[in-house]
């Protein structure tokens, strides 16, 4: 048994196990730090078992932030989705929108600044689609 293994399995787990029970969830994690504690190797073996403990969160994704720079960033989000404007005034409050949230990220709590980061993916997908739609903003 080695690292890889129990990281591959917990991997996959957490796209099998979206919708699963806690108990289910709780039975998969008992089952991969058992595995983990097979590993020879005491650093991996400590990996692995962290990393085993580690599926309830993947499975549930990030939590929500708290924080007031969570709070702006996800309204900024909402404000750019809900952007009736030209396509090329959407993609211009996207731009700026982007930018603030990289800077809300910095600001927040160190917990939070992957899950603020990572709402920017939304606002360049749309940046993406209204390029894609060209200047007329039909397909």
């Amino acid at each position: 048994m080695d690292f890889d293994t129990v990281d591959a399995q917990v991997i996959a787990l957490a796209e099998t196990l979206r919708d699963a029970d806690e108990a289910t969830v709780a039975a998969e994690v008992a089952r991969l730090k058992a595995l983990a504690e097979q590993i020879d190797d005491e650093r991996s073996r400590g990996l692995a078992l962290i990393r085993a403990e580690k599926l309830p969160e993947l499975i549930s994704g990030p939590k929500a932030g708290t924080s007031p720079q969570y709070w702006r960033a996800a309204s900024l989000v909402t404000q750019v989705v809900n952007d009736s404007g030209s396509p090329a005034d959407q993609i211009a409050h996207a731009e700026r929108a982007i930018r603030e949230i990289g800077t809300l990220a910095r600001q927040a709590p160190r917990r939070e600044f992957r899950t603020i980061l990572r709402m920017n993916s939304t606002l360049k997908r749309l940046i993406e689609r209204r390029r894609a739609e060209g200047p007329a903003g039909g397909s």
